[in-house]
């Protein structure tokens, strides 16, 4: 019998149930491969390998999604992207996988990266768009090419203009034309409890010894109370440099009389101020338009002024990690772009006495029994939300979260300059935030009672590390060649963890980069005390 008659003779003796068996499942594997095929599809967009042009390059790119990091892979010169692929992802099945599944093809489609979030899952969407971002970014090319910035822009901030004649407009002369307005600015005398924090934290008397928060040191209120804090503080204010951020009067006095104006004596210029943060930092006596005000955070972008949303230029001439030059006492930022106000980089640089006028590693103070020359961190939240691993930059702003949009009676909306947190605003977390998070106030509760844990036990391992390093040097069993090594190590591990332990979100803010910055600190904590153990 012949192979074909064998089977038709097979087929004919096949019950009915063992053929609806056979076609279900050839249906299956039918959906199965359609289904991969597919898959595959929307997980790339683009030519086919063998059509991208010999000068294009091939680059990887990462960066974090809703639930881990998303890497791709592109092919793209400085004007065209011929491939993309989405290499690695664990977006959610139906929701983040959207994203993966489509957006691909939408951006090669649009040869753009301002395209939309796929509806329900902007986390991911934003996660895709940004490892495009810096694969590009690896490779030489210009994101801005293809629409492409790692931080949400929709307004550009004026700049001050400096030598004016200008004379500042307080928050009341204000009052009757936004009277909304000025009751939200007054509202923020609502905020005012302090929270003494060498009560709360028992390790900083030792970490800022002999430093002038060693001694004193209260958190924050509203802005309403900051010419009334920084006044009433026990630390010693010799000039006139520590009432920047603090008042518009001497940020005007600043731009008016020049850098100078920083070397005055304190108490000279302190009967010249009326009033704490208000109209002018912000706006420069022109309401509506955002202007930054403080010339030393100008520079402290450079070329990238352009490439942050002015929201975020605005409160981040206040909330930045600063400092006083050693010679000129002006205030300074340690970093002139997006790129350098990376943590590490910012540490390089004040590691490296060549960019200081004396000729110095910069230092807020020296431990007296150890000898370290400290770094003493101030609220770097501007370098922390939009810094590296950042899942919000690219959509949200300050205001967006922090200065809800409030409705006069006449319907007309505005921002609320009553600053408070968004867990304490339950429109924008129904409204925006559920569309990413199923319980968003429990989610940052649990980020921050994490981030607290750690930085509590590394603050424990720094107070012990400069305990057992103060009684190193009272020893005089331990070369000074070694003490030197721990005192860098002890300069760097204490910069790390004072960068978490002072910005204001307790991880919020980026939790993915706090948790390096933690585990650096404690690595090198670690290592610092192996060596002076070493040696005993």
């Amino acid at each position: 019998m012949k192979l074909h008659e064998k089977l038709l003779a097979l087929w004919k003796k096949l019950r009915k149930d063992d053929l609806v068996a056979i076609l279900c499942g050839l249906f299956i594997v039918a959906v199965a491969i359609g289904n991969a095929v597919s898959g595959a599809a929307g997980r790339q967009a683009g030519v086919a390998d063998s059509e991208v042009p010999a000068g294009a390059l091939t680059l990887t790119g990462t960066a974090m999604g809703r639930n881990a990091d998303i890497t791709v892979q592109i092919a793209a010169t400085n004007d065209h992207i011929y491939q993309i692929k989405i290499l690695e992802d664990e977006e959610t099945e139906g929701i983040g996988s959207k994203a993966i599944l489509s957006l691909p093809r939408i951006i090669y489609d649009a040869q753009s990266l301002k395209v939309d979030a796929v509806s329900g899952a902007t986390l991911s969407s934003d996660g895709i768009k940004a490892a495009i971002f810096n694969a590009l970014k690896s490779g030489g090319l210009d994101p801005a090419n293809f629409g492409g910035s790692i931080i949400k822009v929709e307004q550009i901030a004026a700049q001050v203009e400096t030598h004016s004649g200008v004379t500042v407009l307080h928050a009341a002369d204000w009052a009757e034309k936004y009277p909304e307005i000025y009751e939200s600015w007054n509202m923020t005398r609502e905020s005012d409890e302090i929270v003494d924090y060498l009560v709360q934290y028992p390790m900083l008397p030792t970490l800022y010894e002999p430093y002038g928060f060693s001694f004193c040191y209260g958190s924050a209120r509203g802005h309403y109370y900051d010419v009334v804090d920084i006044e009433e503080t026990g630390r010693p204010h010799a000039l006139a440099n520590c009432w920047t951020c603090k008042t518009p009067d001497f940020t005007n006095m600043v731009n008016e009389e020049g850098v100078e104006a920083y070397q005055y004596a304190w108490t000279d210029v302190q009967q010249h101020i009326v009033e704490g943060i208000s109209c002018y930092n912000c706006h420069a006596n022109t309401p509506g338009q955002i202007t930054v005000t403080h010339t030393y955070w100008i520079d402290a972008l450079g070329d990238d002024f352009n490439s942050v949303d002015a929201a975020n230029m605005s409160c981040g001439q206040c909330h930045n990690e600063y400092y006083f030059d050693p010679v000129t006492k002006e205030t300074k930022i340690a970093h002139n772009s997006i790129e350098s106000m990376d943590p590490s980089t910012m540490l390089a640089f004040f590691n490296d006495g060549s960019n200081f006028s004396d000729g110095k590693v910069f230092a807020d103070y020296t431990n007296p029994r150890t000898g370290v020359q400290q770094i003493k961190v101030q609220h770097p939240e501007f370098e922390t939300y939009l810094g590296e691993g950042s899942q919000h930059r690219a959509t949200y702003t300050c205001a967006d979260c922090h200065m809800p949009t409030a409705t006069k009676d006449n319907g007309m909306t505005y921002r609320s300059h009553n600053l408070i947190s968004p867990l304490d605003n339950p429109e924008l977390i129904e409204n925006e935030c559920s569309k990413c998070h199923v319980d968003l106030v429990t989610e940052v509760h649990e980020t921050q009672e994490r981030i607290e844990a750690r930085t509590y036990s590394i603050g424990y391992e720094l107070e012990f590390l400069t305990e057992q390093l103060a009684t190193a040097v009272e020893g005089g069993a331990v070369s000074e060649t070694r003490l030197n090594e721990v005192r860098s190590l002890a300069r760097d591990a204490q910069f790390y963890w004072d960068f978490v332990f002072v910005e204001n979100s307790e991880g919020a803010h980026n939790p993915k980069l706090t948790d390096a910055l933690l585990d650096k600190a404690e690595e090198l904590t670690n290592k610092a005390i192996n060596l002076l153990r070493a040696d005993s």
